[in-house]
């Protein structure tokens, strides 16, 4: 069975409680953080150096001031702060007062209280609620904005979700309640984490095949170009040794390497760097160009890297694409322009599904519904001749019309303007992904 390591952040008695739960779920094994005060959850997660598969925190607060800290390669949740909470501190409040005050909080939804007051027929009853969400929160100074409402008589009783604040309040002998998750809450987070870490598992598992290709200008045929190719293997060789990789050089301009998908993604932190092959291309003249594939077989993985050396030969700038085992491609990585959509089977009577999604990848990129075919060719790798053809597509179906044409101050004919329809472009995709959802083009 699939062990998974979470290591739970909270205050002590929290941290404890969300422990015991866990213990329920046989693919769990727990560590401990615990602070005093909230602000110090970043430290501990910065500082945390032991392996870990998920972060659970004992609530937003901790999360948003740790979140910059936590590991790109790490699953985290916090616990939210739900209805039930707000009923069952609503009614503790009720069992000692025999009504209901007006109550200060704090870090919960708005709309939560908003219902639950609604619901209950006490949205008469005003109360006070401060909410940080991914500010900064200094849990002294919310302890003195419920202590000042409270001594100013704008409120009767304190219902806090921080327990340092709840702790100091209370010293100072206040009517204040600690808002507490309830059990059903805090299973229903973990097992959220748990589908969520079994899966990334797994895909992490995935076998994972980078095929690099050289490619010279057909003019330049010396031993000088063979000594680059040989120092460029060897720098891939290299790269393949962060990759724990298995390398086959069975051709002179290709190489592969093997390896999984998680070490894959570590050594270029989720696909943003890809600064190993930028400094290969600029060597020298001759062009490397990279296809990755994932897959849950070798065979397939291998199938997928190919096609997407094939992407990546036709950008024609040394750059690399990717195909996961869903036959999704991704492409260029690295770059600003990254965009990805999937490889499907078109049909005679309508629009190439892929070029359509490309179509709607790459404007949704650029954020703009106006464009002309040479913009087209352009940010799709294509002739004129061919964005043509999609616009004049388009027109038919109505989601593309002719606004006008462009102003040169050169010589030659103007092109035509088009303004497109985003909602329904985005409607037409969507509906040829559902009919072909499952007929890839790409199938080993």
């Amino acid at each position: 069975m699939i062990k998974l390591t979470v290591v739970i952040v909270g205050p002590e008695p929290l941290v404890n409680k969300i422990s015991k739960i866990a213990s329920e779920f046989n693919e769990l094994k727990t560590k401990s953080l615990f602070y005093e005060k909230v602000e110090e959850s970043a430290k501990l997660v910065r500082e945390f150096q032991e392996p870990k598969d998920i972060y659970i925190f004992a609530g937003p607060t901790p999360f948003f001031i740790a979140k910059e800290t936590i590991p790109l390669d790490v699953i985290s949740y916090y616990i939210p702060f739900e209805g039930s909470d707000i009923y069952r501190i609503l009614l503790e409040v009720f069992e000692i007062y025999h009504h209901y005050p007006i109550i200060s909080y704090d870090i919960v939804e708005p709309h939560y209280l908003e219902e639950i007051y609604e619901e209950m027929g006490i949205s008469r009853i005003p109360y006070q609620l401060i909410t940080f969400n991914e500010d900064t929160v200094d849990s002294d100074g919310l302890a003195n904005y419920h202590f000042n409402l409270w001594k100013e008589g704008k409120v009767q009783v304190i219902a806090t979700t921080l327990n340092s604040v709840y702790e100091r309040l209370k010293l100072l002998n206040l009517p204040v309640f600690l808002i507490k998750h309830t059990n059903a809450n805090i299973r229903d987070t973990l097992h959220k984490a748990v589908l969520i870490g079994l899966n990334q598992k797994q895909e992490e598992a995935q076998i994972t095949v980078l095929q690099f290709q050289m490619i010279h200008d057909e003019k330049e045929r010396n031993d000088r170009l063979q000594k680059k190719y040989n120092f460029i293997k060897e720098r891939i060789v290299e790269f393949g040794n962060l990759l724990f990789s298995s390398t086959n050089l069975s051709d002179s301009s290709i190489i592969t390497l093997y390896t999984t998908r998680g070490l894959f993604e570590k050594v270029t932190k989720k696909w943003r760097d890809f600064s190993f092959l930028k400094e290969l291309n600029e060597l020298f003249t001759v062009t490397v160009n990279l296809g990755i594939g994932y897959g849950n077989t070798a065979e397939s993985a291998a199938y997928n890297a190919r096609k997407a050396l094939e992407f990546s030969i036709r950008e024609k700038k040394g750059s690399s694409f990717l195909i996961d085992a869903d036959k999704r491609i991704y492409g260029p990585l690295g770059t600003v322009e990254t965009v990805n959509y999937p490889l499907q089977k078109s049909n005679e009577n309508q629009q190439n599904s892929l070029t359509l999604r490309k179509f709607y990848a790459w404007l949704s990129m650029m954020q703009k519904n106006v464009v002309t075919t040479r913009e087209l060719s352009i940010g799709m790798n294509t002739s004129e001749r061919h964005a043509a053809r999609i616009l004049k597509n388009l027109c038919e179906k109505k989601i593309a019309n002719i606004i006008g044409k462009e102003s040169l101050h050169q010589k030659g004919r103007p092109r035509i303007v088009y303004e497109i329809d985003f909602t329904e472009l985005a409607k037409l995709v969507n509906e040829e992904g559902k009919q072909n959802l499952d007929s890839y083009l790409l199938t080993p």
